[in-house]
């Protein structure tokens, strides 16, 4: 057969399709739906940590996504009416015109509300493809009851709309199908040209991309401005101590950052992880020339501060889920502070012990902590380790401690792990 041989589908070719930009609207839009409601019944199956919570993570990206694309597509289609359809019963026209209203509310309602579910949500942030967070403005504001109550109603509807969903989609590939196999009429080669038969081409190459895409683009930066210009206010019961006053009359330590780290371990499911407090500051004074004297304590004052909102595990999941209210609740208690007034002893030459009060969650719990200091002229060299138990902390208290069936669970003990190079004043 040559290229200038007559169609088996003479009608089909008579057909004009759908411009380029719609066609590709359409399928990247019906691709994602479909991906995105077979990854949300497989993830509500898996266990609770970092797979689930990346899983999950993508799947709001590609739900915003499609709520993105739709609101193109919505503009694309208001400025480039469709191809006219090939004749039909008026039941079957109003029939398929019906499906195609549902589906435009759909496209904009099913990741709609799944968005207003993930920003009512405590569990953690709406992160676009690991890249920002964006939550719609004024949800995460409001008091817990009520961003509670929002999340599992539209939990609910969102999960009902999926079905819907389903059902638009098998009746519409069940119309397309019979269109294509026993009206062969055309109509399914107008959005899948070369794979159900040849059309005519698009009446013209459509006119709007910019304001299309220019809306969808409109939206998002809208929202995700909103997100940030909108955050919740951040409280502190601890005002930060000056650096510059003196608590004591011994020793300045001034520590070198770029040297020191603050680290901690625990265990998630039976497996250890490290994690560190990349930000931090401390304001350390200590007479290290004093008598060895397990007793009576050095002159010396040590206060350190600790964004416990900005740790860092390595893990995404680790370090969303730890700020929220049941662990740090970092929007409430954004810093913890651990000082020593007047509580450092000297046990030898190397070995030291400071006693002083850890403020996490605006509770204080009284904390030994343990350490070497090892002295090279006006350098110091510190180490130290303390294991607290989270729960004695108000940490994580909705979270078991030990294996319980499949339920997800975080040994109750957490080291600090702390390593500090200073120079004497």
């Amino acid at each position: 057969m040559t290229a200038d041989a007559a169609p088996s589908n003479p009608v089909a070719s008579t057909q004009q399709r759908y411009t380029a930009v719609a066609i590709a609207l359409h399928w990247a839009i019906a691709l994602m739906i479909i991906g995105l409601i077979a990854i949300g019944w497989i993830m509500d199956g898996m266990k609770p940590g970092p797979d689930q919570f990346a899983i999950i993570q993508l799947h709001k990206s590609f739900g915003i996504t499609v709520l993105l694309l739709s609101v193109a597509r919505i503009a694309w289609r208001l400025m480039n009416p469709p191809p006219a359809e090939p004749p039909m019963p008026k039941w079957q026209s109003l029939a398929s015109k019906a499906v195609h209203i549902l589906f435009y509310i759909l496209i904009i309602a099913m990741p709609l509300t799944g968005w207003i579910m993930a920003s009512a949500s405590a569990d953690a942030p709406t992160r676009y493809f690991n890249l920002v967070d964006i939550r719609l403005p004024g949800i995460p504001t409001l008091d817990a009851d009520t961003r509670h109550g929002l999340e599992e109603g539209f939990e609910q509807v969102h999960s009902n709309l999926a079905w819907v969903i389903v059902g638009l989609l098998v009746l519409h590939v069940a119309g397309a199908l019979k269109h294509h196999f026993i009206d062969k009429d055309g109509l399914i080669a107008r959005m899948a040209p070369g794979l159900f038969g040849r059309t005519a081409g698009p009446p013209d190459d459509g006119q709007g991309a910019v304001w299309a895409f220019g809306a969808a683009a409109l939206v998002f930066a809208a929202v995700a401005g909103l997100s940030f210009t909108t955050a919740t206010p951040v409280a502190t019961d601890d005002a930060p101590a000056s650096e510059d006053v003196a608590h004591s009359n011994a020793p300045v330590w001034a520590v070198d950052y770029g040297k020191s780290k603050l680290g901690f371990r625990f265990i998630y499911m039976g497996t250890p992880y490290d994690g560190t407090f990349p930000e931090w500051s401390a304001q350390i004074q200590l007479d290290t020339d004093a008598d060895s004297n397990e007793h009576i304590p050095a002159d010396g004052y040590v206060r350190v501060a600790i964004p416990v909102g900005k740790l860092s595990t390595g893990e995404q999941y680790f370090d969303d889920s730890l700020g929220q209210g049941d662990w740090f609740d970092v929007a409430k208690y954004p810093e913890a502070v651990f000082e020593v007034k007047g509580g450092i002893y000297k046990l030898d030459e190397r070995n030291y012990e400071a006693t002083g009060v850890l403020r996490i969650k605006g509770a204080d719990t009284p904390v030994r902590l343990p350490f070497t200091l090892d002295i090279a002229g006006t350098t110091a060299t510190m180490h130290g380790e303390v294991t607290l138990r989270r729960l004695d902390l108000g940490v994580g208290a909705a979270t078991t401690t030990e294996p319980a069936g499949d339920a997800e669970w975080v040994g109750n003990d957490v080291t600090v792990v702390i390593d500090i190079v200073a120079t004497r004043q």
